[in-house]
């Protein structure tokens, strides 16, 4: 997991106030919807709505985050490109404690400087609900109500056979015909 201080996007909602917290358990939700993925350059994610609780549990020393990311999010089939709704469960946690963010530290922590009274959670919470999402998309496999595009199944076809690559004559098929033992 790589380290969030990075993040230059501050949303105001997805801020969390942590001076004043009392030691214990604290609630926070979140809705996420197309706004907050039009924010990251990077993100593949257009679509989404998702509902996000995030159980912040302090202690005196560290502060545990769990991320329960609940909804469904917008994708393309990687068989043939028809847009689906895929439903999106993810509980993901991460630490937070006071320190050096410059010193070598586990990858499920994460160090905010001493003194810092709010954790922007938007950059963490992208980077879970883009895990979430499945490797491989492919729901007519899944789903036996999804049905592939079928136009676009056979243009891709039709590509992949006339465009089939052609023997090319290797410069080296020719090394291979010498023969170094002339006895």
């Amino acid at each position: 997991m790589p380290s969030f201080l990075g993040v230059k996007m501050t949303k105001k909602q997805f801020v969390i106030r942590l001076s004043g917290l009392e030691v214990g358990k604290h609630l926070y939700e979140f809705k996420v919807d197309d706004t907050f993925f039009e924010s990251f350059d990077d993100s593949v994610i257009a679509h989404a709505n998702l509902k996000v609780e995030v159980i912040l549990l302090k202690h005196n020393s560290i502060t545990t985050l769990t991320f329960v990311i609940d909804g469904t999010l917008q994708s393309v089939c990687d068989r043939c490109t028809a847009p689906f709704d895929i439903e999106i469960h993810a509980t993901e946690e991460m630490h937070l404690r006071y320190g050096n963010p410059d010193e070598p530290h586990p990858d499920n922590v994460l160090v905010l400087p001493n003194g810092e009274n709010e954790l922007d959670i938007s950059a963490p919470l992208h980077e879970f609900i883009t895990l979430a999402i499945p490797a491989r998309k492919v729901p007519c496999e899944e789903d036996s109500t999804f049905v592939c595009d079928n136009e676009t199944l056979n243009k891709l076809n039709h590509i992949s056979i006339s465009e089939a690559p052609k023997k090319v004559d290797s410069p080296w098929e020719k090394l291979k015909n010498i023969n170094f033992n002339d006895n």
